[in-house]
């Protein structure tokens, strides 16, 4: 058999792209294990198979890659700027190859949507958790109105998405996901110059001033619905977004205000707040985690995801980047009228 000669590129025939991948492990294989005896049992191949290999990639890149002279062979100059990129393109390979695989690390980056008020309760917790599990793994975090989230879902714009519906809903039609929570959503007033000291009706909150979010929030119309079947309107004293910043408001005695109990139980104004007991309105939310079909690899980091979410909005289990405590929860009496329509 007549050897190769490296120099005479025109006599190599054109190696496919999957030949060339070849060539190069067995390159990186010998410049890593500093042998091609090494090598060869790494890639379960032959020393004869692997120095094949390896003049063949010299062959195709015109250019003496092992330094032979050396004991043990050594990447020459333009040898070692090319095991640096092989080695970059092997691993991303590698990654590339993982991606679709349900059980793959997950790689990349998820594009995760969160109503702003789950942000606010749960972000922290979400990336904190993510990043230690998979430190390879980007997270790209939008905030929306929840039927904002479910069009941005459905169009491919978030790998996933957090999303408040009435309780008792059904999951969203051609969706899957699963369910985290139900969220009590309380009337609270402050502590230190209360509104309400005993249950009242919602008609008799008519006149009170609230602090709520801006038009497009489930929140604020279901206390608009709730308001108008009394016959009264929702007198607005400050629209904003920021639930947390809205109960500081609300702790100063600028106003009412709505909070799910998990964010009052984390809330630094808490001790600042006390519920106001509303005989006939009563506002519970369930919180859902869609996602979009065909996740691939980042299937685990859902599974993170919705275990994060959960302990979450455990009530009484403290976030850790926020504060502990048990938000008080108010005695239902008569009749009471469940928000219906989008939350979030």
């Amino acid at each position: 058999m007549h050897s190769m000669q490296i120099k005479n590129v025109n006599r190599v025939p054109i190696l496919s792209e999957v030949s060339m991948l070849e060539e190069l492990k067995a390159f990186t294989a010998v410049v890593d294990r500093t042998s091609l005896t090494k090598a060869a049992d790494a890639l379960a191949l032959t020393q004869s198979a692997v120095s094949r290999r390896v003049q063949q990639l010299e062959a195709m890149l015109g250019a003496t890659l092992l330094d032979r002279a050396s004991r043990p062979p050594t990447a020459t100059a333009v040898g070692r700027r090319v095991y640096q990129s092989a080695s970059a393109l092997l691993r991303d390979l590698d990654r590339l190859m993982s991606i679709p695989r349900d059980d793959g690390e997950p790689t990349g980056t998820l594009r995760l949507g969160l109503p702003q008020v789950v942000a606010d309760v749960a972000l922290f917790d979400v990336a904190m958790g993510l990043k230690a599990a998979f430190p390879a793994l980007d997270l790209r975090c939008r905030t929306d109105w929840s039927t904002g989230l479910q069009q941005q879902l459905a169009s491919g714009e978030l790998d996933a998405a957090a999303v408040m519906l009435p309780s008792g809903s059904a999951q969203p039609a051609g969706t899957s996901g699963n369910f985290i929570a139900t969220l009590d959503v309380l009337v609270v007033q402050s502590r230190h110059a209360p509104i309400a000291t005993k249950p009242v009706t919602i008609a008799e909150l008519a006149e009170q001033q609230w602090i709520l979010n801006p038009l497009g929030c489930g929140y604020r119309a279901a206390l608009q619905r709730a308001m108008e079947g009394a016959g009264k309107q929702v007198r607005l004293g400050i629209d904003m977004h920021g639930t947390e910043t809205q109960l500081r408001l609300v702790a100063a005695g600028l106003g009412l205000g709505l909070a799910p109990t998990r964010l009052l139980a984390r809330s630094r104004f808490l001790k600042d707040l006390r519920p106001v007991e509303v005989a006939d309105f009563a506002l519970k939310i369930d919180l859902w985690l869609l996602r979009a079909p065909a996740l691939g690899n980042l299937c685990r980091a859902m599974e993170v995801l919705g275990q994060v979410l959960v302990r979450t909005f455990e009530i009484g289990q403290p976030s850790q980047g926020g504060h502990d405590g048990r938000a008080a929860r108010p005695r239902a009496a008569g009749k009471t009228t469940r928000a219906k329509g989008k939350l979030g």
